[in-house]
């Protein structure tokens, strides 16, 4: 039996080679056999509402067997804190996740990337200290989002797990995301 592993894309368009369609595909290429990827549209990817993300990823964890894999890309990454923090139930009561990544997040508030509306308050940071197994996979050639982001995360959240990927940027078209499939099996 396949675990289902939820996927969270990106903001942004979606479909063919657009946002995190491409991560979706080198995901079902590698775990397809272990895993069944559900990966819902987000409500209205290009100008994305927080309370309405956190609906569309409330949908998509019930339609998830107990166990699932949460994965979340980009702001979907950033987005799945936020559903886990304000919905610590879902994680502590019932098993519901075997694991939790977060690949190439905002940390929302740096520099440059000041948006409270997908920030976590210090109380959101506090429920997820809590939150085991909890990885943060980030490129170092990441352009869009830098590595300083996974860093303030792992500082903030100090039981977290990192992955480092050295070539596969931003949106994981290209190089090595062999360290994330890897992690990625350990809950299969």
């Amino acid at each position: 039996m396949r675990r289902d592993l939820v996927f969270i894309h990106s903001a942004g368009p979606q479909g063919g080679q657009n946002g995190s369609s491409g991560l979706i595909s080198r995901l079902n290429e590698a775990l397809g056999d272990t895993c069944h990827i559900i990966a819902p549209a987000m409500p209205d990817p290009e100008r994305p509402d927080i309370n309405a993300w956190l609906s569309g990823i409330d949908q998509a964890v019930s339609q998830a067997k107990s166990g699932a894999v949460l994965v979340g890309h980009s702001l979907g990454g950033s987005s799945i804190l936020q559903y886990l923090a304000r919905n610590p139930q879902i994680w502590r009561d019932n098993n519901r996740f075997a694991a939790v990544f977060s690949i190439a997040a905002p940390f929302w508030g740096l520099e440059d990337w000041e948006v409270t509306d997908f920030a976590l308050n210090k109380d959101e940071l506090g429920v997820l200290a809590h939150c085991n197994p909890m990885h943060f996979c980030h490129s170092k050639d990441d352009k869009i989002v830098g590595f300083s982001h996974c860093q303030t995360y792992l500082d903030r959240l100090p039981s977290a797990n990192q992955i480092t990927l050295n070539t596969a940027g931003h949106m994981m078209l290209d190089g090595d995301i062999d360290l994330l499939i890897d992690k990625i099996l350990i809950y299969a």
